[in-house]
Protein backbone atom coordinates (compact mmCIF):
# COMPACT_ATOMS: atom_id res chain seq x y z
CA UNK A 1 0.00 0.00 0.00
CA UNK A 2 0.88 3.85 -1.19
CA UNK A 3 0.25 6.88 0.42
CA UNK A 4 0.91 10.02 -1.28
CA UNK A 5 -0.91 13.82 -1.84
CA UNK A 6 -0.46 15.30 -5.28
CA UNK A 7 -1.98 18.82 -4.51
CA UNK A 8 1.16 21.42 -4.75
CA UNK A 9 0.29 24.70 -2.63
CA UNK A 10 1.83 27.53 -3.79
CA UNK A 11 3.44 25.67 -6.59
CA UNK A 12 5.51 26.70 -9.22
CA UNK A 13 6.74 25.27 -12.75
CA UNK A 14 9.29 22.92 -12.69
CA UNK A 15 10.98 22.00 -15.17
CA UNK A 16 12.00 17.94 -15.94
CA UNK A 17 13.34 16.05 -18.76
CA UNK A 18 12.42 14.15 -21.14
CA UNK A 19 12.90 11.84 -24.49
CA UNK A 20 10.50 11.95 -27.75
CA UNK A 21 10.18 8.40 -28.21
CA UNK A 22 8.01 8.39 -31.31
CA UNK A 23 6.05 11.04 -33.24
CA UNK A 24 2.74 9.16 -33.19
CA UNK A 25 0.64 11.46 -35.43
CA UNK A 26 1.50 14.89 -37.79
CA UNK A 27 0.33 17.71 -39.66
CA UNK A 28 3.12 19.22 -41.08
CA UNK A 29 1.34 22.29 -42.37
CA UNK A 30 -0.44 22.89 -39.02
CA UNK A 31 2.70 22.25 -37.23
CA UNK A 32 0.04 19.86 -35.09
CA UNK A 33 2.01 16.53 -33.52
CA UNK A 34 0.94 14.23 -31.19
CA UNK A 35 4.48 12.99 -29.68
CA UNK A 36 5.59 9.97 -27.27
CA UNK A 37 7.17 10.46 -24.20
CA UNK A 38 9.01 9.34 -21.72
CA UNK A 39 10.39 10.43 -18.25
CA UNK A 40 7.52 13.62 -18.79
CA UNK A 41 6.12 14.82 -15.59
CA UNK A 42 2.88 15.28 -16.77
CA UNK A 43 -0.63 14.32 -15.52
CA UNK A 44 -2.24 12.04 -18.26
CA UNK A 45 -6.21 12.41 -18.75
CA UNK A 46 -8.87 10.43 -16.29
CA UNK A 47 -11.42 10.18 -14.40
CA UNK A 48 -13.15 13.13 -16.43
CA UNK A 49 -10.45 14.93 -15.98
CA UNK A 50 -8.09 16.98 -18.93
CA UNK A 51 -4.57 16.06 -18.71
CA UNK A 52 -1.74 18.09 -18.07
CA UNK A 53 -0.93 21.22 -20.25
CA UNK A 54 2.71 22.86 -20.46
CA UNK A 55 5.82 23.20 -22.54
CA UNK A 56 8.35 21.36 -24.41
CA UNK A 57 11.78 23.11 -25.52
CA UNK A 58 15.23 21.69 -26.83
CA UNK A 59 17.95 22.92 -29.26
CA UNK A 60 15.65 24.98 -32.11
CA UNK A 61 12.68 23.52 -30.58
CA UNK A 62 9.54 24.53 -28.72
CA UNK A 63 5.99 22.97 -28.24
CA UNK A 64 3.30 23.91 -26.63
CA UNK A 65 1.64 20.75 -25.50
CA UNK A 66 -2.69 20.93 -25.29
CA UNK A 67 -3.34 17.30 -23.69
CA UNK A 68 -1.72 14.49 -22.40
CA UNK A 69 -2.87 10.93 -22.60
CA UNK A 70 -1.42 7.68 -20.95
CA UNK A 71 0.03 5.23 -23.31
CA UNK A 72 1.98 2.00 -23.24
CA UNK A 73 5.21 2.76 -22.55
CA UNK A 74 4.94 7.03 -21.66
CA UNK A 75 2.65 9.46 -21.77
CA UNK A 76 1.35 11.18 -25.32
CA UNK A 77 1.20 14.87 -25.66
CA UNK A 78 -0.70 16.66 -28.26
CA UNK A 79 0.15 20.17 -28.65
CA UNK A 80 1.58 22.36 -31.39
CA UNK A 81 5.40 23.30 -32.56
CA UNK A 82 5.67 26.75 -32.29
CA UNK A 83 9.65 26.67 -33.45
CA UNK A 84 11.14 23.42 -34.94
CA UNK A 85 9.76 19.71 -35.67
CA UNK A 86 9.46 16.90 -33.20
CA UNK A 87 11.92 13.51 -34.39
CA UNK A 88 12.60 10.22 -32.48
CA UNK A 89 15.27 9.93 -30.18
CA UNK A 90 14.93 14.22 -29.59
CA UNK A 91 15.78 15.15 -25.74
CA UNK A 92 13.87 17.73 -24.84
CA UNK A 93 12.96 19.89 -21.71
CA UNK A 94 9.92 20.27 -20.17
CA UNK A 95 7.36 21.87 -17.86
CA UNK A 96 3.57 21.80 -16.76
CA UNK A 97 1.32 24.20 -16.37
CA UNK A 98 1.10 24.13 -12.74
CA UNK A 99 -0.73 26.92 -12.35
CA UNK A 100 -3.93 24.79 -14.59
CA UNK A 101 -2.64 21.61 -12.90
CA UNK A 102 -3.71 23.09 -9.82
CA UNK A 103 -7.13 24.43 -11.04
CA UNK A 104 -7.77 21.03 -12.15
CA UNK A 105 -7.05 19.43 -8.86
CA UNK A 106 -9.17 22.06 -7.11
CA UNK A 107 -12.27 21.00 -9.45
CA UNK A 108 -11.89 17.77 -9.32
CA UNK A 109 -11.58 17.68 -5.48
CA UNK A 110 -15.00 19.61 -5.44
CA UNK A 111 -16.66 17.42 -7.53
CA UNK A 112 -15.88 14.67 -5.25
CA UNK A 113 -17.07 16.67 -2.00
CA UNK A 114 -20.38 18.14 -4.17
CA UNK A 115 -21.04 14.63 -5.59
CA UNK A 116 -20.82 12.64 -2.24
CA UNK A 117 -23.21 15.34 -0.43
CA UNK A 118 -25.85 15.11 -2.90
CA UNK A 119 -25.45 10.86 -3.30
CA UNK A 120 -26.06 11.09 1.02
CA UNK A 121 -28.67 13.15 0.76
CA UNK A 122 -30.49 11.42 -1.39
CA UNK A 123 -30.50 7.94 -1.81
CA UNK A 124 -31.04 6.56 -5.27
CA UNK A 125 -29.31 9.32 -7.03
CA UNK A 126 -26.43 8.30 -8.65
CA UNK A 127 -23.49 10.35 -10.67
CA UNK A 128 -22.24 8.51 -13.25
CA UNK A 129 -19.82 10.65 -15.23
CA UNK A 130 -17.90 13.96 -14.85
CA UNK A 131 -16.02 16.59 -17.51
CA UNK A 132 -13.49 18.93 -15.17
CA UNK A 133 -12.82 21.82 -16.58
CA UNK A 134 -10.85 24.72 -15.31
CA UNK A 135 -13.85 27.59 -15.89
CA UNK A 136 -17.01 25.13 -15.01
CA UNK A 137 -16.96 21.74 -14.44
CA UNK A 138 -20.16 19.22 -15.40
CA UNK A 139 -21.72 16.51 -13.53
CA UNK A 140 -23.70 14.20 -14.78
CA UNK A 141 -26.06 12.31 -12.74
CA UNK A 142 -29.47 10.09 -12.50
CA UNK A 143 -32.62 11.12 -10.18
CA UNK A 144 -36.13 9.56 -10.91
CA UNK A 145 -37.04 12.66 -8.89
CA UNK A 146 -37.63 16.07 -10.13
CA UNK A 147 -34.34 17.81 -9.38
CA UNK A 148 -34.34 21.19 -7.92
CA UNK A 149 -32.53 23.93 -6.87
CA UNK A 150 -33.33 23.48 -2.65
CA UNK A 151 -31.28 20.36 -3.30
CA UNK A 152 -28.39 21.85 -5.22
CA UNK A 153 -28.29 24.59 -2.42
CA UNK A 154 -28.04 22.26 0.55
CA UNK A 155 -25.37 20.55 -1.31
CA UNK A 156 -23.73 23.04 -1.77
CA UNK A 157 -23.96 24.16 2.10
CA UNK A 158 -22.62 20.84 2.88
CA UNK A 159 -20.34 20.43 0.24
CA UNK A 160 -18.49 24.43 1.80
CA UNK A 161 -18.35 22.49 5.14
CA UNK A 162 -16.10 20.06 4.33
CA UNK A 163 -14.14 22.41 2.16
CA UNK A 164 -14.09 24.30 5.57
CA UNK A 165 -13.32 21.35 7.97
CA UNK A 166 -9.73 21.48 6.06
CA UNK A 167 -10.04 17.81 6.06
CA UNK A 168 -6.93 15.73 4.52
CA UNK A 169 -7.56 14.44 1.00
CA UNK A 170 -5.06 11.47 0.51
CA UNK A 171 -4.39 9.20 -2.89
CA UNK A 172 -3.64 5.70 -1.94
CA UNK A 173 -2.83 2.85 -4.32
CA UNK A 174 -4.26 -0.57 -4.08
CA UNK A 175 -4.50 -3.39 -5.89
CA UNK A 176 -7.51 -4.12 -7.23
CA UNK A 177 -8.46 -6.79 -4.96
CA UNK A 178 -7.83 -4.31 -1.80
CA UNK A 179 -9.54 -1.62 -3.27
CA UNK A 180 -13.02 -3.43 -3.69
CA UNK A 181 -13.03 -4.26 -0.44
CA UNK A 182 -12.78 -0.72 1.13
CA UNK A 183 -16.06 0.10 3.06
CA UNK A 184 -18.37 2.50 0.97
CA UNK A 185 -16.01 2.70 -1.71
CA UNK A 186 -17.56 3.77 -5.23
CA UNK A 187 -16.12 2.74 -8.64
CA UNK A 188 -16.35 1.93 -12.30
CA UNK A 189 -15.04 -1.15 -11.74
CA UNK A 190 -16.01 -2.86 -15.01
CA UNK A 191 -14.10 0.41 -17.37
CA UNK A 192 -10.59 0.29 -14.77
CA UNK A 193 -8.94 -2.41 -16.41
CA UNK A 194 -5.43 -1.60 -14.30
CA UNK A 195 -4.30 -4.44 -11.07
CA UNK A 196 -3.05 -0.94 -9.35
CA UNK A 197 -5.90 1.47 -8.29
CA UNK A 198 -5.74 4.92 -7.52
CA UNK A 199 -8.23 5.89 -4.40
CA UNK A 200 -9.00 9.00 -3.44
CA UNK A 201 -10.35 9.51 0.23
CA UNK A 202 -11.41 11.97 2.14
CA UNK A 203 -11.79 10.38 6.06
CA UNK A 204 -15.07 9.93 7.49
CA UNK A 205 -16.40 11.27 3.94
CA UNK A 206 -15.51 9.49 0.71
CA UNK A 207 -13.77 7.08 -0.65
CA UNK A 208 -13.58 6.68 -5.03
CA UNK A 209 -11.48 5.35 -7.61
CA UNK A 210 -10.47 8.01 -9.22
CA UNK A 211 -7.20 8.48 -11.90
CA UNK A 212 -7.38 12.17 -11.43
CA UNK A 213 -5.52 14.74 -9.63
CA UNK A 214 -6.24 16.35 -6.42
CA UNK A 215 -5.43 18.58 -3.66
CA UNK A 216 -3.91 17.61 -0.27
CA UNK A 217 -7.12 19.06 1.56
CA UNK A 218 -10.62 20.05 1.27
CA UNK A 219 -9.11 23.39 2.47
CA UNK A 220 -8.04 23.95 -0.93
CA UNK A 221 -10.91 23.46 -3.00
CA UNK A 222 -11.72 27.18 -2.57
CA UNK A 223 -15.38 28.27 -2.63
CA UNK A 224 -18.20 25.55 -4.13
CA UNK A 225 -20.69 27.38 -6.32
CA UNK A 226 -23.53 25.52 -8.40
CA UNK A 227 -23.99 27.77 -11.37
CA UNK A 228 -26.30 25.61 -12.80
CA UNK A 229 -28.15 22.63 -14.05
CA UNK A 230 -30.63 20.90 -16.86
CA UNK A 231 -32.68 18.08 -17.71
CA UNK A 232 -35.10 15.58 -17.08
CA UNK A 233 -36.01 12.72 -15.28
CA UNK A 234 -33.37 10.39 -14.79
CA UNK A 235 -30.95 12.31 -16.87
CA UNK A 236 -29.70 15.40 -15.16
CA UNK A 237 -26.54 17.92 -15.77
CA UNK A 238 -24.68 19.92 -12.42
CA UNK A 239 -22.35 22.74 -13.60
CA UNK A 240 -20.53 24.50 -10.77
CA UNK A 241 -17.32 26.57 -10.11
CA UNK A 242 -14.65 26.42 -7.10
CA UNK A 243 -14.27 30.70 -7.86
CA UNK A 244 -17.59 31.02 -5.70
CA UNK A 245 -17.28 34.51 -3.83
CA UNK A 246 -16.46 35.98 -7.75
CA UNK A 247 -19.51 34.15 -9.05
CA UNK A 248 -21.64 35.12 -5.81
CA UNK A 249 -20.56 38.70 -6.39
CA UNK A 250 -21.68 38.31 -9.73
CA UNK A 251 -24.84 36.77 -9.47
CA UNK A 252 -25.61 39.35 -6.89
CA UNK A 253 -25.22 42.29 -9.24
CA UNK A 254 -27.22 40.47 -11.57
CA UNK A 255 -30.39 40.14 -9.45
CA UNK A 256 -30.15 43.32 -8.02
CA UNK A 257 -30.21 45.01 -11.51
CA UNK A 258 -33.37 42.43 -12.37
CA UNK A 259 -35.44 43.59 -8.94
CA UNK A 260 -34.79 46.91 -10.24
CA UNK A 261 -35.98 46.19 -13.47
CA UNK A 262 -39.13 44.45 -11.96
CA UNK A 263 -39.96 46.69 -9.38
CA UNK A 264 -40.63 43.99 -6.64
CA UNK A 265 -38.85 42.35 -3.56
CA UNK A 266 -36.03 39.60 -4.31
CA UNK A 267 -38.11 36.85 -2.97
CA UNK A 268 -40.84 37.24 -5.61
CA UNK A 269 -38.80 37.57 -8.75
CA UNK A 270 -38.64 33.90 -9.71
CA UNK A 271 -42.86 34.07 -9.35
CA UNK A 272 -43.19 36.57 -11.30
CA UNK A 273 -41.15 35.18 -13.54
CA UNK A 274 -43.34 32.39 -13.48
CA UNK A 275 -46.49 34.46 -13.83
CA UNK A 276 -44.52 36.13 -16.87
CA UNK A 277 -43.93 33.01 -18.47
CA UNK A 278 -47.60 31.48 -17.99
CA UNK A 279 -49.05 34.88 -19.78
CA UNK A 280 -46.34 34.55 -22.57
CA UNK A 281 -47.12 31.04 -23.69
CA UNK A 282 -50.97 32.23 -22.94
CA UNK A 283 -50.54 34.95 -25.01
CA UNK A 284 -48.62 32.88 -27.96
CA UNK A 285 -51.89 29.73 -27.67
CA UNK A 286 -53.76 33.22 -28.51
CA UNK A 287 -51.53 34.30 -31.35
CA UNK A 288 -52.05 31.09 -32.93
CA UNK A 289 -55.72 30.23 -33.21
CA UNK A 290 -55.71 34.07 -34.49
CA UNK A 291 -53.53 33.54 -36.83
CA UNK A 292 -55.63 31.12 -38.64
CA UNK A 293 -57.97 33.93 -39.51
CA UNK A 294 -55.07 36.02 -40.92
CA UNK A 295 -54.66 37.36 -44.66
CA UNK A 296 -51.17 38.26 -45.59
CA UNK A 297 -50.91 41.23 -47.92
CA UNK A 298 -49.20 38.68 -50.74
CA UNK A 299 -48.22 40.14 -54.19
CA UNK A 300 -48.06 37.38 -56.50
CA UNK A 301 -45.59 37.42 -59.56
CA UNK A 302 -46.45 34.98 -63.00
CA UNK A 303 -43.25 33.17 -63.89
CA UNK A 304 -44.82 30.89 -66.83
CA UNK A 305 -46.27 27.37 -65.32
CA UNK A 306 -45.60 28.48 -61.32
CA UNK A 307 -45.75 32.09 -59.63
CA UNK A 308 -44.76 33.35 -56.59
CA UNK A 309 -46.02 34.81 -53.75
CA UNK A 310 -43.86 37.55 -51.46
CA UNK A 311 -44.88 39.67 -48.47
CA UNK A 312 -42.81 41.68 -46.40
CA UNK A 313 -43.95 41.27 -42.77
CA UNK A 314 -41.46 43.60 -40.22
CA UNK A 315 -41.50 43.34 -36.91
CA UNK A 316 -43.93 40.07 -37.09
CA UNK A 317 -42.92 36.51 -35.37
CA UNK A 318 -42.22 33.42 -37.88
CA UNK A 319 -44.87 32.07 -35.43
CA UNK A 320 -47.28 34.44 -35.51
CA UNK A 321 -47.57 34.07 -40.00
CA UNK A 322 -46.80 30.42 -40.40
CA UNK A 323 -50.55 29.30 -40.46
CA UNK A 324 -52.11 32.33 -42.73
CA UNK A 325 -48.60 31.29 -44.67
CA UNK A 326 -49.77 27.52 -45.50
CA UNK A 327 -53.30 28.24 -45.90
CA UNK A 328 -52.42 30.53 -48.83
CA UNK A 329 -49.72 27.98 -50.15
CA UNK A 330 -52.38 24.97 -49.88
CA UNK A 331 -54.76 27.62 -51.79
CA UNK A 332 -51.93 28.07 -54.69
CA UNK A 333 -50.90 24.65 -55.08
CA UNK A 334 -48.87 26.26 -58.43
CA UNK A 335 -47.17 28.54 -56.25
CA UNK A 336 -43.84 29.32 -53.78
CA UNK A 337 -44.66 31.98 -51.00
CA UNK A 338 -41.91 33.65 -49.72
CA UNK A 339 -42.65 35.42 -46.09
CA UNK A 340 -39.37 38.15 -45.61
CA UNK A 341 -39.50 39.44 -41.81
CA UNK A 342 -37.12 42.02 -41.57
CA UNK A 343 -35.59 43.50 -37.83
CA UNK A 344 -35.78 46.58 -37.07
CA UNK A 345 -32.38 47.54 -39.20
CA UNK A 346 -34.09 46.44 -41.85
CA UNK A 347 -31.38 44.18 -43.60
CA UNK A 348 -32.07 40.95 -41.32
CA UNK A 349 -34.47 38.61 -40.67
CA UNK A 350 -36.07 35.73 -40.58
CA UNK A 351 -38.05 34.05 -43.54
CA UNK A 352 -40.85 31.38 -44.18
CA UNK A 353 -41.13 29.37 -47.85
CA UNK A 354 -43.64 27.10 -48.90
CA UNK A 355 -44.21 25.14 -52.14
CA UNK A 356 -47.16 24.83 -53.81
CA UNK A 357 -48.45 20.52 -53.85
CA UNK A 358 -48.84 20.90 -57.75
CA UNK A 359 -44.67 22.22 -58.61
CA UNK A 360 -42.20 19.00 -58.03
CA UNK A 361 -38.93 20.88 -57.64
CA UNK A 362 -37.20 19.81 -54.54
CA UNK A 363 -36.31 23.42 -52.38
CA UNK A 364 -34.30 21.17 -49.64
CA UNK A 365 -31.17 21.97 -51.30
CA UNK A 366 -32.42 26.04 -51.76
CA UNK A 367 -30.44 27.63 -49.05
CA UNK A 368 -27.25 25.43 -49.77
CA UNK A 369 -27.10 26.17 -53.58
CA UNK A 370 -28.48 29.64 -53.76
CA UNK A 371 -25.47 32.34 -52.74
CA UNK A 372 -27.31 35.29 -53.12
CA UNK A 373 -29.90 35.25 -49.93
CA UNK A 374 -27.01 34.00 -47.32
CA UNK A 375 -29.80 32.04 -45.56
CA UNK A 376 -29.42 29.98 -43.03
CA UNK A 377 -32.13 27.20 -41.67
CA UNK A 378 -34.03 24.08 -42.73
CA UNK A 379 -36.94 22.35 -43.63
CA UNK A 380 -38.02 19.75 -46.15
CA UNK A 381 -38.43 19.39 -49.88
CA UNK A 382 -41.95 21.64 -50.07
CA UNK A 383 -41.02 23.95 -46.53
CA UNK A 384 -37.92 26.14 -45.37
CA UNK A 385 -37.45 28.57 -42.48
CA UNK A 386 -34.49 30.35 -40.96
CA UNK A 387 -32.72 33.47 -41.17
CA UNK A 388 -31.10 35.76 -43.69
CA UNK A 389 -29.13 39.17 -43.95
CA UNK A 390 -31.30 39.85 -47.17
CA UNK A 391 -34.65 40.90 -47.04
CA UNK A 392 -35.15 42.59 -50.47
CA UNK A 393 -37.92 40.94 -51.84
CA UNK A 394 -36.59 41.29 -55.65
CA UNK A 395 -33.32 39.29 -54.75
CA UNK A 396 -35.16 36.31 -53.25
CA UNK A 397 -37.85 36.36 -56.78
CA UNK A 398 -34.66 36.21 -58.82
CA UNK A 399 -33.05 33.49 -56.58
CA UNK A 400 -36.42 31.39 -56.67
CA UNK A 401 -36.88 32.06 -60.60
CA UNK A 402 -32.63 31.03 -61.06
CA UNK A 403 -33.31 27.65 -58.85
CA UNK A 404 -36.32 26.56 -60.51
CA UNK A 405 -34.71 26.99 -63.72
CA UNK A 406 -31.59 24.68 -62.65
CA UNK A 407 -31.90 21.27 -64.00
CA UNK A 408 -33.04 18.80 -60.89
Amino acid sequence: MCYFNIGRKGAVNVSFRATILEVLTSDEKKKKFTLLLSGAELHPSGGGQPGDSGTLWGEDFRFHIDDTEKRDGGVAVTGKAERGSPSPGMEVKGEADLERHRLLSRMHTGEHILSRALEKAHPGLRVFKVAVDSVETSVYLTWEGELCWDMLFEAEKEGNRIVAGDLPVETVLLSKEEAEKLPGIKGNWGRIADETIRVVRIPGFDTIACSGSHVSSTGEVGDLFVTGYRGTAPDWEIKFTVNGAEMRREYSETARRLVRRIGCRLNQVENVFISLQEENTALGKMLERAAQFFELPITGYECGEYSIGICVLPGFSREMVAAPARKWSEAHPDAVCILLLPEQDGKNGSFLLYRGKSISRDFSLFLKETHAISGRGGGRADWLNGVSPVMSPEVWIDAVKEYMNRRP
